[in-house]
C-alpha cells in the first residue's frame, strides 16, 4: 500500500493514523509500540479494535517514507534491536512486531528461534488461528510448535530450522519450509551443514538424492542467481541425476550412485550422464543391428576432410557441433548416406548421399546448423569433384 504524507498522521500519543479517500474511504490507525501496535478502525466517531493488521509492512513502508515522515517517526519508537531483527522478514512483518510488542513468550521464542517464530506468525495468520491458540502455542516447547505447524516436530528439526538462511522470507519460502520440515527423513543429510540456503530445501523435497553428492554445494551456493533461476537450475540437474540413474539401471551398473555422488560440479554430472546414455544407445544399436561397423566411406578423405568411421565418432560429432547428426546412424548402416567432417576453411559436418549410384552432397552444416560460406562450399565440391570447376550442387 502506497501512502503519502497527506494521508498520514503521527499523534502526540504515539499512534499512527491513516485516512484514505480513494480507492475506498478508510480511517484507521496503529496504536503505539507501548500499546502493542494494535489495529483500530474509526466507526461512527469511535475507534474500534480490528483483528490482524491492515496489510502494511511497517518497517519497509517507513524506509520508503523516510525517517522524518509520520510513519518514520512512529516506527522510530520501536526499539532499534527489534527493528533490526525483524527487518529481514518480509511476509507478515507487522504481525511479527505486534506479537513481540505484547507477548513475553513471543519475545523469548524470537530471541532463540527467529525462523520458528516467523513460521508461527505466518502459519497462524494464514490459517486465521485465534489469538488464544497462538498464545497457547507460544508457551509450548519449540518442538510442539513445529509439530503444530508441519505435522512433525523434534529437537533435531528445531535446530536444523535455526540454521536455515532465508532469502526473501516470503510466502513461497514459508510453504517450502513447511513442505520440507514435514519430511524430516529427507533432511537428515543436512544436519551437518552449518548454514543451509533455503533453496536447498527444494532439493530435499524434490531431489533428495542430490543431497548426498559432492556437486550440491556448487549447485546451490551460486550467489548471482535469483531464487527462481536457482530453482530452475536445481530442477534441471535433479532430472539429469535421475535420468542418469535410470540409464545406469538399464546398463546393469551396480555402482552408479557412487559415481554420481563423486561428481564435483554440475558439468561433471552432465558429462557422466552423456557417457552412460551413449553406452546405452550403442548397446541398443548392437541389439537391433548386430555389431555396428559403418560401411567403408564412398569417397576417401583428404587433409581437411575426414570420414566418420564409428558410432562413437558420430555421436561425438553431434555433441561438438550441437546438431542431430547422430540420428543418421541407421541410414549410414544401410548405405543410404555417409558423414564426413571438414576442418578448414570452416569446421562443418558433411552429409554425402547417393543419386543414381553417385555420391552427391546433400547438406553441409556448421555448428548449430549454421550455413557454410562460399569458400567452404567450394572446398567441399573440389574434394568430391576434383576435375570440375562448377559450383557444388546440393540436393534435398
Amino acid at each position: 500500500m502506497w501512502l503519502d504524507a497527506k494521508q498520514m498522521e503521527y499523534t502526540p500519543e504515539g499512534h499512527f493514523v491513516v485516512q484514505l479517500s480513494e480507492p475506498i474511504a478508510a480511517h484507521f490507525r496503529y496504536r503505539s509500540w507501548a500499546q502493542g501496535l494494535g489495529c483500530e478502525r474509526m466507526e461512527q466517531g469511535r475507534w474500534q479494535p480490528e483483528d490482524g493488521d491492515f496489510g502494511i509492512s511497517l518497517l519497509d513502508a517507513a524506509a520508503l517514507a523516510g525517517a522524518d515522515s509520520p510513519l518514520g517517526r512512529f516506527v522510530g519508537d520501536i526499539p532499534a534491536p527489534v527493528r533490526e531483527a525483524v527487518q529481514p522478514f518480509y511476509y507478515q512483518q507487522t504481525r511479527l512486531l505486534q506479537w513481540l510488542a505484547r507477548s513475553r513468550n513471543a519475545r523469548e521464542l524470537f530471541s532463540h528461534s527467529p525462523n520458528l517464530y516467523w513460521l508461527l506468525m505466518v502459519g497462524s495468520g494464514e490459517e486465521e488461528w485465534p489469538n488464544a491458540r497462538v498464545d497457547e502455542l507460544l508457551s509450548q516447547p519449540r518442538r510442539q510448535i513445529l509439530k503444530a505447524l508441519t505435522g512433525s516436530g523434534s529437537k533435531a528439526m528445531v535446530k536444523l530450522l535455526g540454521r536455515i538462511r532465508l532469502g526473501k522470507a516470503d510466502l513461497k519460502e514459508y510453504r517450502l519450509l513447511c513442505q520440507a520440515l514435514a519430511q524430516p527423513e529427507r533432511l537428515q543429510p543436512l544436519t551437518t551443514w552449518a548454514g543451509i540456503p533455503v533453496n536447498l530445501l527444494l532439493v530435499a523435497t524434490d531431489f533428495p538424492q542430490l543431497l548426498r553428492g559432492r556437486l550440491i554445494k556448487p549447485l546451490v551456493l551460486t550467489k548471482e542467481l535469483t531464487p527462481e533461476a536457482m530453482r530452475a537450475r536445481i530442477r534441471r540437474y535433479g532430472r539429469c541425476w535421475q535420468d542418469a540413474l535410470n540409464v545406469a539401471r538399464l546398463l546393469g551398473m551396480t555402482d552408479a550412485r557412487i559415481a554420481l555422488e563423486r561428481c564435483e560440479d554440475p558439468q561433471a554430472l552432465k558429462a557422466l550422464h552423456d557417457r552412460w546414455t551413449d553406452r546405452l544407445n550403442r548397446q541398443r544399436l548392437i541389439a537391433v543391428h548386430g555389431k555396428v561397423e559403418f560401411p567403408p566411406p564412398p569417397v576417401p578423405g583428404n587433409t581437411h576432410i575426414h570420414p566418420i568411421l564409428t558410432m562413437e565418432d558420430l555421436q561425438e560429432e553431434g555433441r561438438l557441433m550441437h546438431h542431430c547428426v547422430a540420428s543418421y546412424v541407421h541410414n549410414i548402416i544401410k548405405g543410404k548416406c555417409y558423414i564426413y567432417r571438414i576442418i578448414q576453411p570452416q569446421r562443418a559436418t558433411i552429409e554425402v548421399a547417393f543419386q543414381n549410384g553417385e555420391p552427391v552432397i546433400r547438406q553441409v552444416a556448421l555448428a548449430r546448423n549454421q550455413k557454410p560460406d562460399e569458400q567452404t562450399r567450394a572446398a567441399i565440391h573440389h574434394w568430391l569433384h576434383p576435375d570440375e570447376r562448377a559450383h557444388m550442387r546440393l540436393i534435398g
